[in-house]
């Protein structure tokens, strides 16, 4: 077999590894196997694993241990970022303001709901004071993605041109 790969048994064509979600715990004995003088190419074979995937926990080994230490459980695959108080705060008065607002069958703009998040965010940032100091927020497209999957709204529709909500007096998320 000169010049040509060997094929394992999930390498077929057209078809891709399956992603594999790694513990903290698991990430922490790699980089203690690396440390301790382990190559790693045989770290990752022991653990079915790219070579390039064990340099990306090893790069993130600072972040991987202040992680660990933070008492989060050793079983978690991410390392989240943290937000602060105003941030969740903020959040948790959207998500029950927008559920009201569906229950009353009002159509919601988006950018009504970004508008109402940013005074919403400044003025619990004014009501925290230093816990909140530098911390920016923009409500963006992506950043509503996100928190309507945290806040499980999957079930509210937005409208996202501009525009008033025609139902009632309410006119979206005031």
């Amino acid at each position: 077999m000169s010049g040509s790969k060997q094929k394992s048994s999930g390498d077929v064509a057209g078809t891709t590894k399956k992603h594999q979600a790694i513990t903290m715990e698991t990430k922490v004995k790699i980089t203690e196997r690396v440390e301790g003088g382990e190559k790693m190419v045989e770290v990752a074979h022991s653990y079915n694993m790219n070579h390039s995937t064990i340099g990306m926990i090893l790069k993130n080994k600072v972040k991987i241990i202040e992680h660990v230490k933070s008492a989060v459980p050793m079983m978690s695959t991410i390392i989240l970022t943290k937000r602060g108080k105003a941030m969740e705060e903020m959040q948790k008065l959207l998500s029950v303001r927008m559920q009201d607002q569906h229950q009353c069958r009002v159509l919601l703009s988006l950018m009504l709901i970004q508008e109402k998040s940013k005074s919403l965010y400044e003025d619990l940032k004014k009501k925290h004071g230093k816990e909140s100091e530098g911390a920016s927020f923009n409500a963006s497209h992506g950043w509503f993605h996100l928190f309507k999957a945290r806040a499980n709204l999957h079930n509210i529709k937005v409208k996202w041109q501009g525009g008033e909500c025609r139902q009632g007096s309410c006119s979206g998320i005031s």
